[in-house]
């Protein structure tokens, strides 16, 4: 008997059901501890499942931000992010985004570097707290997000930077997304999965932009091996990641489209993976620049550098805490295995204490396995499923510049445009684009802080 059980995006392997005459020995034993562990850790599951105040603002927050209500969400989130609990990095994460999209870059740079300092801290959760340790008390489990989040925050900070013509610290944000990743052992190899070794960054989004920013510094010996190395990672990004066109565009439209993915839960609560698939969501969609009424031709760069849905279906990409799910399925093997076996002696007539032993203590061994891999399904809900890098090259002057997305068989189509845009003389001018559902614009540029009648790029809170 076999119980199928799978793991992130591995493959599907078999957990064959304990044999009882080797177990009763054992069980007779672990039964009472088992039940004494059992106890007290279900107890305080129930405890903490239920959200708390903040929990709760913050969901109104975040709901706030996906209707276009961001001043709503803005002054929600402000407030929760200046408490330093387990929700720290993760609410100015949110508040950077609800800043960002209204070009508040103060603001968001600000909020970004908060959530940066802990979520790059070196042992926050293990006792070892270093640069977080002045922000956050470290009795409690600090949300520091999967590492595809972790590269959203220092993506974020870059472009940041970058639209500010401040090309040095963009460098160095984009460097710093692009942190080496961890490839966990496999149990099957004989590997324990805590055991990992270091692999290079598969961020193609973070090399194209730090080789962007290399060109603006007047680096091309930097600049090139990061553009080749985003082709060698995806090589429909040949014509995105081009020199020569990066070095004559002077408008470059940082255009996001969709929603993130998102955690899969089991009954028991553990994470099983991420919804959605790429295969269930279908391919993302190639956008349309429509400038001053008229169609151009982007062929070649409306390939997204970065998919999230599909970059989060990587073990890579998923932090250590997904093997809860692991352990929750072990539990479910136990479970099944145990009343099975309880079922079948007795449908025998052949149930005797020993096999009463046997079925209650992997079934008491399986529960305990649930109660203790509750998963951590805090996540950043504000984050695309893409984002599509266009560089232009325009005569100097100002222009309406339109993008489009056609219709999916999971998403409506999407359109936003802008009035006024700059394109410079001499120089790149980046502009963020957040695909919006429900509003379309037109939006005049320079966007207007609402509270206080100037370009909201310059307003800080």
């Amino acid at each position: 008997m076999g119980v199928a059980t799978g793991h992130g995006g591995g493959g599907v392997r078999a957990v064959e059901a304990p044999r009882p005459s080797s177990l009763r020995a054992v069980l007779r034993c672990l039964l009472p501890a088992a039940c004494r562990l059992l106890v007290p850790a279900c107890c305080l599951l129930m405890l903490g499942c239920g959200p708390t105040r903040q929990e709760m603002a913050a969901q109104r927050a975040v709901s706030d931000y996906f209707v276009g209500n961001y001043s709503s969400a803005r002054r929600i989130l402000r407030e929760l992010a200046d408490e330093p609990d387990e929700n720290f990095a993760l609410n100015n994460a949110r508040l950077g985004s609800t800043a960002l999209i209204e070009y508040r870059l103060d603001e968001a740079e600000a909020a970004f570097l908060r959530a940066y300092e802990v979520m790059n801290s070196v042992g926050v959760n293990n006792g070892g707290r270093t640069l977080g340790a002045v922000l956050v008390d470290e009795k409690i489990r600090i949300w520091k997000g999967e590492p595809f989040e972790r590269a959203m925050v220092n993506f974020y900070l870059g472009l940041i930077y970058y639209m500010r013509e401040d090309y040095e610290n963009a460098r160095a944000a984009f460097e710093n997304a692009l942190f080496k990743l961890r490839e966990y052992g496999d149990e099957k190899d004989g590997i324990s999965p805590d055991d990992y070794t270091e692999i290079e960054s598969s961020f193609a989004l973070g090399y194209l932009m730090l080789g962007k920013s290399w060109i603006r510094l007047g680096r091309e010996d930097r600049a090139r091996p990061h553009l080749e190395r985003a082709v060698a990672l995806q090589p429909e990004l040949a014509a995105i990641a081009d020199y020569e066109l990066n070095r004559r565009a002077n408008v470059t439209l940082v255009v996001e489209y969709g929603n993130g993915p998102h955690y899969v839960l089991t009954y028991a609560g553990a994470i099983a993976g991420f919804e959605p698939t790429p295969q269930s969501a279908g391919p993302v969609p190639p956008p349309t620049v429509i400038v001053n009424g008229r169609r151009i031709d982007v062929a070649g760069l409306d390939r997204p550098p970065v998919d999230l849905v599909a970059l989060a279906q990587e073990q890579r990409w998923q932090s250590i805490d997904t093997i809860r799910a692991i352990k929750s399925t072990i539990g479910t093997a136990m479970i099944v295995g145990g009343a099975a076996y309880g079922a079948h002696r007795a449908q025998r007539g052949r149930l005797d204490g020993d096999d009463v032993l046997v079925s209650g203590g992997l079934i008491a061994a399986g529960l305990l396995l649930h109660a203790t891999s509750q998963a951590d399904i805090r996540q950043w809900e504000m984050l695309p499923r893409s984002t599509f890098v266009i560089p232009l090259t325009l005569p100097p002057g100002t222009y309406d510049i339109t993008v489009a997305f056609p219709p999916t068989r999971s998403a409506p189509a999407y359109e936003q445009t802008w009035r006024g845009i700059v394109a410079p003389d001499g120089r790149e001018a980046t502009y963020y684009i957040r695909m919006r559902r429900w509003e379309s614009g037109p939006f005049d540029w320079p966007p207007m802080a609402e509270d206080a009648g100037q370009p909201a790029a310059a307003i800080s809170r």
